[in-house]
Formats: C-alpha cells, sequence, structure tokens
C-alpha cells in the first residue's frame, strides 16, 4: 500500500506540474481563482480540458492583460513549455474537457471545403478572413493567423460567440479535413483569389449588380455605335468614300 501511495504522489507531482502549479498560481490564479473555480472576472477551469487551455494561451487570448479583454494574436505571451506545464497542472487538479486534437495537414480539401461552406463560411466570410456578425458590432476573426491546432482546438471548444462542436457531431477525420481546408486560404488569400470577404446573399448581389452593369455598358455602347451608323448612313447628297 505504501509504495502505491508514493509512487501516485511521485507520478502526480512531476516537475511539469510543479512548473505548473507555479505559472499557474503567478499568470492566471488572481482571476480564475488558487482552487480553478473562477469568480466574477474570470470563468471556472474546472474541467475545461487541455484544448480549451491550449486554445485560449497560444493565441495570446490568455493571460488576458485586462480580465474580460481577450485579443487574440497580439503575440503569444508566455513560452510553449510554460504553456504545456500550465496544461498539465490544470488538468491533472480538475481533469474533463476534450484534449489537443491531434491534426495534421493533408486532409481532404473538398470535403473540407464542403464543410467549411456549410459549418463556417457565414461568420467568418468565403476566405476566412473574417466579418461583423449580429448587430452588435461583433466580429467573426480572420483564421489566418491560425495554426491548423488551433483551428481544430476552436472547432472542439467554441470560444467566444461560436458553437463547439463535439466527436459525435464532427469526428476527428472531418476535423481534419475542415481544417486542412482552412489553412489552404492562406496562399488563396496572398494570391488575391477572393474578391470579396463573405458569402450568402450579400455578395451574390454584388456579383449579380455587376453582372447587369456590365451588360448595360455594353448595351449602351452598342446603341451609340448603331445610332452613328444609322446617322452616316442618312445623310443626303453624300457618296461613300471606299
Amino acid at each position: 500500500m505504501i509504495p502505491f501511495l508514493l509512487s501516485t504522489v511521485v507520478a502526480v507531482a512531476t516537475p511539469e506540474r510543479v512548473a505548473g502549479k507555479f505559472s499557474y498560481l503567478t499568470r492566471c490564479a488572481s482571476c480564475h481563482g488558487t482552487d480553478l473555480r473562477g469568480g466574477d472576472a474570470a470563468p471556472s477551469l474546472r474541467g475545461v480540458g487541455a484544448a480549451d487551455l491550449d486554445f485560449w494561451m497560444v493565441t495570446g487570448r490568455m493571460p488576458a492583460a485586462v480580465p474580460w479583454i481577450e485579443v487574440g494574436h497580439r503575440g503569444q505571451q508566455i513560452s510553449t513549455r510554460e504553456v504545456r506545464a500550465i496544461e498539465a497542472y490544470v488538468t491533472n487538479l480538475a481533469p474533463g474537457g476534450p484534449p489537443i486534437p491531434e491534426i495534421a495537414t493533408g486532409g481532404n480539401l473538398t470535403h473540407g471545403r464542403a464543410l467549411f461552406t456549410q459549418n463556417c463560411q457565414q461568420c467568418h466570410g468565403v476566405d476566412a478572413s473574417g466579418a461583423s456578425i449580429g448587430d452588435r458590432g461583433e466580429w467573426a476573426p480572420s483564421l489566418h493567423a491560425a495554426s491548423i491546432t488551433q483551428v481544430a482546438e476552436a472547432v472542439r471548444v467554441g470560444p467566444d460567440n461560436m458553437p463547439k462542436f463535439a466527436p459525435s457531431q464532427l469526428d476527428d477525420p472531418a476535423l481534419g479535413d475542415l481544417a486542412t481546408y482552412v489553412i489552404s486560404l492562406d496562399t488563396a488569400a496572398a494570391t488575391g483569389a477572393f474578391p470579396v470577404s463573405s458569402g450568402g446573399p450579400v455578395p451574390e448581389g454584388l456579383y449579380g449588380w455587376l453582372a447587369a452593369g456590365s451588360l448595360a455598358l455594353l448595351g449602351y455602347a452598342f446603341s451609340k455605335r448603331s445610332g452613328r451608323t444609322t446617322a452616316d448612313d442618312s445623310r443626303p447628297g453624300e457618296e461613300r468614300q471606299c
């Protein structure tokens, strides 16, 4: 019994978790509490999972300079090693929630595009450059600065107004296809492949107006040219020069 307890203590008190506890108490506890239960300034972290913790810290949203003000990709504030240590400490103290998705490039782009069009394009835009959502100045951020893992994490944890998708709704292979497609949009954006930043009735209406305007201009130019030709033909007492 005693050897078992000793081995358990050693397993729990790994150097990474000890370092994680120090980092957590230094950087996170003032808002999330020493017991991870949160408070008026921040939500509970009990049972949130490594994917949630990783997303908020690696994207630079956490640790927040001011509570409730989280700005993505303002530069990673802490090292990857410290992020991993905090994740190890928190998930050991209060386990639960989704793990960090193991996603690699090379997914099916056709399937990924279909999933993006169905689930993501309405908010993030056809080229994933971000777009306005709602009527309160809310904004779905650009995805071009995100890594493939961060895209997958966002799908699983649903930050801010974004809905979360459990594996029962979007399994790991499908998640890999979606994340691969989102990352492929970085190249498309760099080459200017997308003239508008959102899908749906607005850009479709824009294309329609552009097409109608082009046809109207062509019709006007053709009618003016025809009018000049008719006038030339109807001049009395003049002969055409060959």
